[in-house]
Order: C-alpha cells, then structure tokens, then sequence
C-alpha cells in the first residue's frame, strides 16, 4: 500500500477512483478563473489595438491551434492510454509508457516545427496576412504552443487535475500582466502574441523538468504498437475536428474578410466560444475517467449533463446581456456587433455538442466514428469557405452544417448507446 501512495499517479484506491467529480470541479473552476484573465487580456488588446489588429491577432492564434492539431492528437493517445493502464493498477507499465511516450511526442514536436516552417507561408499567403513580421511571430509561437498543450496532456493524462489547474491559472496571469506592459509600448498584433507565447512557457515548463529516460527498447515497443497507432489516426481525427467546427470559421474570416470587419467579427466571436471554452474542462475529466472503462460500458453520463448545462446556460447569458458584455470586453456599444454575438450564441449550442461527441468517440475507441467526426470537420469547413463570403452567411452556414453534423453524429451515438449492458 506505501508504494501505491507513493507514486503520485496510476493509484486505483478507492479514494482516488471517487474523486473525479472533485476534479471536475476544481479543473472547471481554474477554468473560469483562467478564462477571465484571459478575456481581459482580449479587452486589454481591443483597447490599445486598432479594429483590423484586434483582428489578426485573433486570426492568427486560431492558426496556431491548428497547427498543433496532430501533437494534440498524439496528446490524447497518449491521455488515453495512462488512464487506462491507470484504471488496470498496471503502474509499471505505465511508467515505462510515460517515459517512451515522452521521448517520443518531444521529437515529434521538432518534425511539427520542421513541417510549419515548410508550410507556414504558403498558408499566410491563402490567409492574406499583411505583413511578414507577424508570419515570422506566428511561426516563433509554434512550437511553444506545442510544448504547453504537451504540457496539459502530460497533465490529464496523469490525473494531476489539480497540477493543471494551477498552471492555467498562472499561464493567464503571466499573459495578462505581460501584455498589459508591452501593448502599450507597441500597439501591434505581434505584441499580443509575444505575451502568448510567455505564457505558454509556464505549461511548457512541465515538459522540460518532468523525467523522460526511455531504452530504445521501450520506444521502439511503444512505436510498434498497432493498437495505439490506430488509436492514434482516430485522435488526430477527432482533434481537428473539433478543432474545425469551434476555431475554424475564423480562419476562414481571415481569408475573407479585412480590416475592421474582421476585427468585428473576431470580437463577436470571442463572446461566443467562450461558452464552450468554458465548458472543455468537464470534457478533459470525462474524457480521461471514460478512457479507463472498457468501450462496451455506459460513460459517466453526469459529466456529460454538466457540460451540457453550462453550454445552454451560457447561450442564454451572452443572449441576455450582450450589449453589457460588449461594453465590458470590446468597449462597444453597437447593436449591428450585439445582433452578431446573440447570433454566435445559438451556434454554439450545436457546436458545443459536437465537441462533446468527438470526445466521447475518442474515449470510447469508436474508430469508425472518429474517422466520420474529422471528415464531417473538412466538409465544414469546405462549406465555409465556398458559402461563408460575408458575416452573415458565415454564421448561417455555421448553424446548418453544425445542426446537421450534430443530428448525424447524435444519432450514431444514441444507436450505440442502446445496444449496450446496463452498468454496473
């Protein structure tokens, strides 16, 4: 028993197996806290920055995420799999996964980078980026985006909720402050993604002092695993997918749009996908706790209602006090730019569901469907590009293509779902 409590992660004490509701607590809480620093650091941006900044600064973080898509992917394997081994009580094996896996995801992050440097100026080109300085900024904030989100990983998938909470918390602390410096000196969008990539550094910090020695044995094991690599295609599936139908309508603004009225629409936009981001924590425990069950056992359905319930309560709040939230975040008053937010409002609804269906997917190893979820995400955002010329018919195409997806992919669920053995 010493040795179980001993190692800090991996135990399959009762007490750690009912704490997941806990967790979800604290993590959501951190979330919120994080998520408001991080929101006054967009207010602090739109104040000092012009329209048309304000913009591409938003464009340009969007872009970052994707490109960390496939490291994010690899992440959730890897998530999955030590909450697996964790729920098995296999802790030998799991540190031997935990040190492979690291050895491996740290070089292929250096492939990443090696792939943005390749790819990222015929993609600003596609974007129509302004400026050369802020392509070379957004290439600098690559891979230490990459770092922090192997960072979080490392941290989900280890079960230390309350680790990753509190470097949330200082990754938005350390941006705000650092930004609030800087923008007033240089009021540019580079500015905004200079303090970012500060910020990133903190959950990058994981990965640099956590232990990572690994025989070539043990990666070359981890490497032929065709079990983990299948797994692995369905999570970079997954990853853009979801990545897709929440980040992808403002790449697609960047591409279509200029100047002030992409600084409008990234504004609005900002309003609306915070009422998922709020709500992605509850997904990263559930995610975690369903991975450790076998694929043919019912999910831990409460923590799907809890996020289910903040998604729908936070569409009504922006729908409520727009023109306040406005006001707060942007420093508007502008009922064409309130119209546009309540808009974003009732299109989160069906894209906070997806995400929560690609995530339950992915933990319950549903391959077939993982691999649909991703394909839905490229006609999405092939629906975009061709439909979504303006504002409004960005917004429209939005909510058919994402109501749509949802109704499919719902269906699939609930069609799974009723074929299987009650719990026990």
């Amino acid at each position: 028993m010493k040795e179980s409590q001993g190692f800090k992660v991996g135990s399959a004490s009762p007490k750690v197996s009912f704490n997941w509701l806990s967790d979800s607590v604290i993590l959501t809480f951190a979330n919120l806290l994080a998520a408001a620093a991080n929101y006054l650091f967009q207010a602090l941006m739109r104040r000092h920055l012009s329209w048309s900044e304000f913009g591409y600064l938003n464009a340009s973080l969007s872009l970052i995420l994707f490109a960390s898509v496939p490291l994010t992917a690899a992440s959730q394997t890897l998530t999955h799999h030590l909450a697996l081994l964790s729920s098995r009580g296999d802790t030998p094996k799991m540190v031997l996964i935990q040190a492979a896996s690291l050895k491996v995801l740290r070089h292929f992050t250096w492939l990443l980078i090696l792939l943005s440097l390749i790819f990222i100026y015929p993609v600003s080109d596609f974007l129509h980026y302004p400026r050369s300085s802020l392509v070379w900024t957004v290439l600098l904030l690559i891979p230490v985006n990459l770092w922090s989100a192997l960072g979080g990983a490392w941290c989900s998938g280890l079960s230390r909720f309350r680790l990753l909470a509190f470097l949330m918390i200082s990754a938005a602390v350390v941006r705000l402050s650092t930004g609030e410096i800087f923008v007033r000196l240089w009021p540019w969008a580079e500015t905004g993604l200079f303090a970012t990539m500060l910020s990133g550094l903190v959950l990058a910090t994981v990965v640099i002092i956590s232990p990572h020695h690994a025989a070539s044995a043990s990666v070359r094991s981890f490497l032929r695993d065709r079990k983990l690599m299948i797994y692995g295609l369905a999570a970079l599936s997954v990853s853009f997918g979801t990545l897709a139908f929440l980040q992808g309508d403002q790449i697609i603004a960047q591409r279509h749009f200029s100047g002030e009225t992409l600084g409008r629409y990234s504004g609005a936009g900002l309003l609306g996908r915070a009422i998922v981001w709020v709500g992605l924590p509850v997904l990263t425990v559930y995610f975690t706790r369903r991975s450790g069950r076998h694929p043919n056992h019912r999910s831990p359905v409460i923590l799907i209602w809890v996020y289910l319930g903040l998604i729908i309560i936070g569409s009504l709040f922006l729908i409520m006090f727009r023109i306040q939230l406005l006001s707060l975040l942007l420093g508007v008053h502008d009922s064409e730019l309130a119209t546009m937010a309540s808009q974003f409002a009732l299109v989160m609804i069906p894209i906070g569901i997806l995400q929560a269906l690609g995530f339950h997917f992915l933990a319950a190893r549903q391959i077939l469907a993982c691999l649909l979820f991703g394909t839905l995400g490229i006609l999405y955002l092939i629906a975009l590009t061709w439909w979504g010329t303006t504002p409004s018919l960005i917004l429209e195409t939005m909510g058919i293509t994402a109501a749509l997806a949802t109704l499919l992919l719902g269906f699939l669920s609930w069609l799974q779902q009723s074929t299987l053995p009650p719990s026990a």
